[in-house]
């Protein structure tokens, strides 16, 4: 008889210790007291010391017996099989497989995949086990267990590993070898081993002290030189929300590898979610490696949404997976943005004789002409609800001082939504008491100064050599833009670390724009630390005015429209979205997809319930089906690289691992016990050639009968230790006195 773990029958009988140490040091010490009635018990009780001693004794083996019987049911106790044969001659095997399923196994020499091929290896490999062999099969891509702990179901992993398909994700390798590293096996990695397949490793468990180095095989890298021609980059080539009059901007990047690199052309099909298509071709010098190209796609008039494309290659190459990339941009014919200021009697947005003509400088500052595809409607401060925030891009709030905590609320909520809200100081205001409302309902972690801060001279605006992201289309004029300002009058902003950025600062480094948003949200919030008056600062009658707030309105709305980007394998998204709970495929490699298709489950945190496989674009919705965003997803062009790579590359790659190439033909191998993957380190005494390709545990299981022996005793010590308890003592000695 032998065990699947000696270690547990070694700590079950050291275990026996404790119900003997109890009983014979642990016994009650009583104190003897003689009283006038104590002969007669005496006499009944010697009439049963030795009865009592036995039952004592008795108890006590049965507890002994427990313990023991535990340990030794636990430890998986097996009794060796001869008809299975348990000599040296015929081994029980075990194999562990890391099958390469990554993007770069989609590489074609001929009509045949890199994937399909290492599966058939696979498959042989397993078909020359026996009955009893066990196999572990892990796939790099994501460093999946696909059988896994290794399983003498054979019939039931070759089924599996034949259902197996190719992934769009990256290989991890590495992780794979962590997922096996439990095994005592070495493991055959099954793989072309393009350089695609090296790009993503994630090795925690290897180890560099060359005396514990444990193996790895792997198959031989596959050196043919196959040609290939992918998308790395599709981009538009403005930012915004675009006018769909002129089309939309786009610009695609290529690269070529592989072979000799002559002259020739590329033909790439650009695809809108409305079936709109356009081409664009990008011609090649020899020797050339990367390329781009410019163009425009038209689609749909009168759209106020996003906009899902596809870039192609039409023309076929070794790799498929990488000639398609996705993009979504924002498609308006208008912008529509409300401004909070008092409406007069005499006209709506025109100021009374009182009131400052804030409302109007920004309102000609977003509306120079009729042509420039924004709107502008203004709203009363103490009528903003949700009603009058549907349909609307942004928001400016010239007139903060008189919104009430109901306006501020609906402010907030909407900028969960996607709603870009501008807030600007009003200008009779000499303190900050406006703020308060607003700082309160947004909770972005900001104060401002209570009182105004003057300088005489006016302060200037200070220069910055990395342009803010909301200001980059007017990078080029900013420094000529900015020099003839002055700002008289200002609020102080603190914007602590990680809760908003500066977009524009005073020459003292005090901000004057800053931009923030809670988390979650889709809009964001702009804060101005001075109004746009004469009274305050010249910014109305400079030509910063116009290109200043358009960016700011434009590129904001850009940054919630935008989709986020994800790579294919990800589980998480990069930012989360508030209240949605699922991602659809609603563009993918064949076009649109049907609305009816299987969610991707999301939690709060934005963890996926699995990870994207697919590359596309994807809807994120809510629990009404109602879309919040969108999600693109593409390939990793590294990742599909098809450049071969050599044994040299591969072993610095896997460091702290003894690298070893298979050069036959694994099933060959196995078939012919020529193959050891057996791990030997921390075994004294043990040497490779003592055991065959692996060992594994082999018989029939004793363990089902040592735990119902354990339940019988269980049921004899309880009967026993009723039996022999102080109060069956007591009716005993209670009968026989009588």
């Amino acid at each position: 008889m032998m065990f699947a773990t000696p270690m547990l029958v070694f700590v079950g009988g050291m275990a026996m210790i404790i119900p003997i140490t109890i009983h014979f040091f642990f016994k009650r010490r009583k104190k003897q007291v003689d009283w006038a009635a104590m002969d007669l018990l005496m006499q009944a009780i010697r009439q049963t010391t030795r009865r009592r001693h036995l039952e004592k004794i008795t108890l006590l083996i049965l507890r002994c017996l427990v313990v023991l019987f535990a340990g030794l049911a636990i430890a998986g106790p097996l009794i060796q099989n001869e008809q299975r044969g348990t000599n040296n001659s015929n081994p029980q095997k075990e194999l562990v497989l890391i099958l390469d399923d990554g993007i770069s196994q989609q590489t074609h020499i001929g009509d045949i995949d890199a994937f399909s091929s290492c599966r058939t290896k696979a498959v042989s490999a397993i078909n020359q086990l026996q009955a009893g062999d066990r196999v572990g099969l892990v796939l790099a891509a994501g460093a999946r267990p696909l059988v896994w702990p290794p399983s003498t179901d054979l019939a039931a992993a070759k089924s599996i590993l034949n259902n197996t398909q190719v992934s769009d994700a990256p290989s991890d390798i590495g992780g794979a070898i962590d997922v096996a590293h439990d095994s005592s096996i070495s493991p055959i990695v099954l793989s072309d081993f393009r350089r695609g397949s090296l790009v993503h490793q994630t090795i925690q468990t290897a180890t560099t002290a060359p005396k514990d180095e444990p193996r790895i095989f792997v198959t031989p890298p596959n050196q043919t030189d196959v040609s290939n021609t992918q998308i790395v980059s599709f981009e538009p080539q403005a930012r915004g929300p675009l006018s769909l009059h002129d089309g939309i901007p786009v610009r695609v990047k290529a690269r070529r590898e592989g072979g000799r690199l002559s002259v020739d052309h590329s033909q790439i099909e650009i695809v809108s979610d409305d079936n709109t298509k356009s081409s664009l071709r990008i011609d090649w010098s020899e020797g050339q490696v990367e390329g781009a190209v410019d163009g425009t796609i038209n689609i749909q008039a009168n759209r106020q949404t996003e906009t899902a494309l596809r870039a192609s290659l039409l023309q076929d190459d070794a790799q498929p997976a990488d000639n398609v990339r996705f993009l979504v941009v924002s498609t308006t014919n208008t912008i529509r943005v409300g401004i909070v200021d008092r409406v007069s009697v005499s006209g709506v947005g025109q100021p009374t004789e009182n009131e400052t003509g804030v409302g109007t400088w920004v309102e000609n500052a977003l509306r120079p002409r009729d042509d420039v595809g924004i709107e502008t409607e203004v709203i009363e401060p103490t009528a903003i609800n949700t009603q009058r925030c549907k349909g609307l891009d942004a928001i400016v709030v010239v007139r903060p001082d008189a919104v009430d905590a109901t306006g501020w609320t609906v402010l907030a909520q909407n900028i969960k939504l996607g709603l870009v809200v501008v807030i600007t100081p009003p200008p009779q205001a000499m303190n900050s008491g406006w703020s308060d409302g607003f700082l309160r309902a947004f909770d972005l972690g900001w104060s401002v100064a209570h009182d105004v801060t003057k300088s005489e001279p006016p302060m200037t605006v200070r220069r910055s050599d990395i342009p803010h992201p909301l200001l980059l289309q007017i990078s080029s004029e900013l420094p000529d833009l900015i020099q003839p300002i002055g700002v008289n009058r200002w609020f102080a902003i603190s914007v602590p670390v990680n809760h908003g950025d500066v977009v524009l600062e005073l020459g003292d480094g005090s901000p004057l724009i800053v931009r923030g948003s809670n988390e979650g949200s889709r809009g964001s919030v702009v804060l101005f630390a001075t109004p746009p008056d004469l009274g305050w600062t010249n910014i109305p009658a400079k030509p910063i005015m116009v290109p200043l707030f358009q960016e700011l309105i434009r590129q904001s709305i850009a940054q919630v429209d935008r989709g986020r980007k994800m790579n294919v394998g990800s589980d998480r998204m990069p930012t989360t979205i508030s209240g949605v709970v699922g991602l659809r495929l609603m563009v993918g490699r064949a076009g649109v997809i049907d609305i009816n298709q299987t969610v991707i489950s999301v939690d709060p945190n934005g963890t996926l319930a699995q990870p994207i496989s697919s590359p596309g674009v994807y809807a994120a919705v809510d629990s009404t089906n109602r879309t919040m965003g969108w999600v693109v997803a593409n390939i990793d062009p590294m990742a599909a690289t098809t450049q071969p790579t050599s044994i040299e590359e591969i072993s610095a790659e896997f460091k702290g691992f003894s690298v070893q190439i298979n050069k036959n033909d694994i099933a060959t191998d196995i078939a012919s016990g020529a193959l050891n993957t057996t791990q030997t380190r921390g075994v004294p005494g043990r040497t490779q050639q003592d055991i065959p390709i692996a060992r594994a545990l082999q018989g029939e299981s004793l363990a089902v009968w040592f735990f119902s022996s354990l339940l019988f005793l269980l049921i004899i010590e309880t009967w026993v230790a009723r039996h022999s308890s102080i109060g069956s003592i007591k009716q005993s000695v209670v009968g026989e006195s009588k």
